[in-house]
């Protein structure tokens, strides 16, 4: 299934509800790219809004601000893209809730990973920076952005064990700190049905698709957002 696809019209993001056996609870997945079209994030706050909670990431540390120097330094303005922006706290409905680690807790992953990889993201991320913000095309932009709900050829063919560590350390510990705020809040009880919606990383949605299969979630609707056009 796909989350992410990119086509010769642009690139769309799935957005999917998931409905528990029970009808109690439904979760409502926004797979996020991280730069796109800036009414592809009005339209996906909006939405998240009329929900009654919602999950988003957020990561603040020195580490995390060079890492995302790749896609920060891009063009936007020659592009018409901006950068994803954080969704809008409100005093009433919904509740919203930080599903990711703290800047502490993310440098203390990062502190585990060895000198060599740690260097190498250094120097890579800002090189990439420069080199979208010179020759980046929206479609050139859209070539890593395509996702799917199970690991492709290409990923399990190319996977190289030296860069696993980093994997944990950006998605994995990331992973797990989101199953733990979204298995709180299934398990919370409540005497109405309730809506809970997801506002992640795209290549966050694998281990939030495999949690709700395993507790016999089922699909109960999906639409298209475009991300941005071509």
């Amino acid at each position: 299934m796909q989350i992410v696809e990119r086509s010769m019209l642009g690139v769309r993001a799935a957005r999917q509800v998931m409905q528990s056996p029970d009808k109690e609870v439904s979760v409502t997945l926004f797979p996020m790219i991280h730069i796109g079209q800036e009414s592809f994030y009005r339209q996906v706050h909006a939405d998240a809004l009329q929900h009654d909670v919602v999950l988003m990431e957020g990561v603040r540390s020195p580490v995390t601000r060079l890492i995302t120097s790749s896609y920060r330094w891009i063009h936007k303005e020659k592009l018409g893209l901006i950068v994803q922006p954080r969704i809008a706290e409100s005093d009433g409905k919904p509740r919203i809730v930080l599903a990711d680690l703290s800047g502490e807790e993310f440098q203390k992953e990062w502190a585990k990973l060895p000198l060599w990889l740690k260097l190498a993201v250094a120097f890579v991320a800002p090189i990439v920076g420069v080199h979208r913000r010179l020759f980046a095309t929206r479609e050139s932009l859209a070539k890593a952005m395509e996702q799917e709900d199970l690991l492709t050829s290409d990923e399990v063919l190319y996977f190289d064990p030296r860069f696993a560590a980093l994997r944990k350390t950006i998605l994995d510990a990331r992973d797990q700190r989101l199953i733990q705020k979204l298995s709180e809040e299934l398990d919370r009880s409540s005497e109405r049905p309730r809506e809970i919606a997801i506002i992640y990383g795209a290549g966050h949605m694998r281990a939030i698709l495999a949690e709700l299969r395993r507790r016999n979630f089922r699909t109960a609707g999906a639409t298209w957002q475009m991300v941005m056009s071509f």
